[in-house]
């Protein structure tokens, strides 16, 4: 069973302001993936929304990487004056 994680950020920002964030916060995300803690992560633009979907293979992956992004998420948030939440939760396969 995999973790999935989405993180919906919404704010009046931009597009190239929103992407500039995302860029200079994505080492986190390249580093994670790097090192095994994240499988896959998508950022996905809709309207005034933006969600971050990752993808972990355990829980306690998807927390190492709550906690390793989190100062990045409150300067993206702070800066942009939006507000966000994230919903996880396990992924089974059917079939």
């Amino acid at each position: 069973m995999s973790v999935m994680r989405v993180l919906v950020m919404e704010t009046s920002q931009s597009k190239a302001k929103m992407m500039k964030h995302f860029r200079d916060g994505e080492h986190v995300y390249k580093n994670a993936k790097k090192d095994g803690i994240l499988n896959s992560y998508t950022l996905v633009e809709t309207d005034d929304r933006w969600l971050v979907i990752t993808k972990f293979d355990t829980k306690a992956k998807l927390n190492k990487f709550v906690k390793a992004i989190a100062e990045q998420r409150k300067i993206v948030l702070g800066d942009t004056g939006g507000q966000g939440w994230a919903y996880a939760g396990t992924v089974k396969a059917s079939g």
